[in-house]
């Protein structure tokens, strides 16, 4: 067998499966928000492009709430809008911290990893990752971050289609309204 790129992700599978579909799945988060966004604005092409020419996701996120936040609220969905914004910027944590970070298996039988970013904002010498704060995760924790940004995309599908009913563009919302969950832990604490 060929040497492998991160071989805690073979002896890890499970967990590895899953955090790669939230750093893969992410970017659906903000095209929801852009798409709860544009249909209030009823401009796809300025919103698109507002949101998708800054390389940040926060600024993403912070485009999106400016043009939407006003128009949602004038709706009488301001609360929900704000809800949807907020799960986003969550899943954003989320995605960020394994976006950032080094993977390894220091053979506690849980996913292991140090985000690179901790030490990089400090003035010191380094001379190696030993200062990083080493942290772990598991299947329960990754799977209840996963069903939270599955909450994330049901809230933004459910607040766009809720927007277009109350501008009467459809006769009904097809979508319960889904039940906030707590958000779960970045981390095992």
């Amino acid at each position: 067998m060929s040497r492998l790129i991160l071989p805690p992700f073979v002896t890890f599978h499970e967990e590895s499966a899953i955090i790669g579909r939230l750093l893969a799945g992410y970017t659906a988060l903000e095209v929801g928000l852009m798409h709860c966004v544009q249909i209030v604005r009823d401009d796809f092409d300025a919103v698109l492009k507002a949101m998708f020419r800054p390389r940040s996701e926060t600024t993403r996120i912070d485009v999106a709430d400016a043009l939407g936040r006003h128009f949602y609220h004038d709706r009488g969905l301001g609360t929900e809008f704000e809800m949807a914004v907020g799960a986003v910027r969550y899943c954003l944590r989320i995605r960020n911290q394994y976006a950032h970070c080094v993977w390894y298996d220091d053979k506690s039988g849980r996913l292991a990893f140090v985000n690179l970013e901790e030490i990089a904002r400090e003035n010191r010498r380094l001379k190696d990752l030993a200062s990083l704060t080493v942290l772990h995760v598991d299947m329960a924790i990754l799977t209840a971050q996963e069903q939270y940004f599955v909450y994330t995309d049901d809230i933004l599908a459910w607040t766009n289609y809720e927007g277009r009913l109350r501008d009467r563009k459809i006769q009904n919302n097809p979508l319960p309204k889904p039940t906030p969950p707590i958000p779960p832990n970045l981390h095992i604490p």
